[in-house]
């Protein structure tokens, strides 16, 4: 499979944003977000590509993803 430039750069773009601002992290995240949700219809096709995901984060990864989903849980109690 030929990968566009941006599938190639996407771990150093990823990496760059990580030491940027929250502003623009948070372009990141819901970018990658709408990207998901448009492209994958069907719910049980974005479960199973959530699980694709999730495979294949590392430890860090999943730290910082269940880290902000409980201030996003703790956000969404007001």
């Amino acid at each position: 499979m030929i990968k566009s430039s941006i599938e190639k750069l996407a771990d150093i773009i990823g990496f760059e944003i990580g030491t940027s601002d929250d502003v623009t992290q948070a372009k990141l995240i819901n970018g990658l977000c709408k990207g998901l949700n448009n492209s994958i219809l069907q719910k049980s096709d974005l479960e199973l590509q959530l699980c694709y995901i999730a495979d294949k984060l590392d430890e860090k990864t999943e730290k910082i993803l269940v880290g902000l989903v409980e201030f996003i849980k703790l956000k969404n109690e007001k």
